[in-house]
């Protein structure tokens, strides 16, 4: 038996099944437990607090094999249970597209996905306006494209840094059509929440990212677990939310490998998070 959650109450299904049937348990977490990000923000009692910490410790002490998807949940599970935790990460599809799909002529970055304010990276707002006030090549060429529901926080924070005549925003589209933008934009952005509870989150897209070989730019927490898979694979660089002058060094790197027509990306070992592959592990 195979459950899997959030909800985790799920869990708490295959908890009585187990005791009561002599059955081989899985239990797969797509998300941490009481560790998620949201969890301090569920004005919890302190008796459904606890609750929720000794249902989480019956399930990992009682299943026969646990799934996560992150390396931070995976060690933190080991640090409450002894039985196997394996890492499965989410993956992506193969897709083959009719006709081949040709890069932005202009230096484009793009967002697939909702982007919410939590993840609303102003320092990256502010290197692209002041790349644009020191670099005129730079000001023609640029282009940000925002796809899926963007928050009118993160428009505000572009607007103040004079960003909205390079921002072309594009409204929920399918999910082919997205895979489309990622595989014809020059950059691929990956913005996270800057708190030690999102350490652990690896966003699906990176995979369908990884697939579409663009260069990726991450911003996330630090000790981000995107940044090991970005290290294996070569696919792009990581930064958190202190390395305003280290991604200003890289955004000029990118862009003279744009001008230069060089800008690409040959990631490695990504074989292994194509879902055929996970299906298979």
């Amino acid at each position: 038996m195979i459950t899997t959650g959030p909800p985790h109450s799920l869990h708490l299904i295959g908890l009585n099944l187990k005791k009561e049937l002599p059955i081989q348990w899985i239990a797969d977490f797509r998300d941490p437990w009481t560790q998620i990000g949201y969890h301090s923000k569920l004005k919890l009692t302190k008796s459904a607090q606890k609750k929720h910490e000794l249902f989480e410790r019956e399930v990992l002490n009682a299943a026969d094999k646990i799934i996560a998807t992150s390396h931070t949940t995976k060690a933190e599970f080991e640090s409450k249970t002894q039985k196997p935790v394996f890492l499965i990460t989410n993956g992506y599809d193969e897709v083959n597209f009719l006709k081949p799909i040709v890069p932005d002529e202009k230096f484009s970055f793009s967002h697939i996905g909702s982007l919410l304010s939590g993840r609303n990276p102003k320092f990256l707002w502010e290197c692209f306006q002041e790349l644009i006030e020191e670099d005129a090549e730079f000001k023609n060429s640029f282009q940000l494209r925002l796809v899926g529901k963007v928050s009118s926080e993160v428009i505000k924070s572009i607007k103040e840094n004079k960003l909205e005549v390079h921002l072309e925003l594009i409204p929920y589209v399918s999910h082919q059509e997205a895979l489309r933008f990622q595989r014809k934009s020059q950059v691929l952005l990956l913005l996270e929440i800057d708190s030690i509870e999102t350490r652990g989150i690896i966003p699906g897209k990176i995979f369908e990212y990884l697939n579409a070989k663009r260069p990726i730019l991450a911003i996330g927490p630090e000790n981000w677990d995107v940044q090991k898979i970005l290290e294996v694979t070569g696919a792009g660089e990581c930064f958190d939310y202190s390395d305003k002058e280290a991604v200003k060094v890289q955004l000029r790197k990118l862009f003279s490998e744009f001008k230069k027509g060089n800008l690409n990306s040959e990631p490695k070992n990504i074989a292994q998070y194509s879902r055929k592959m996970l299906t298979g592990k």
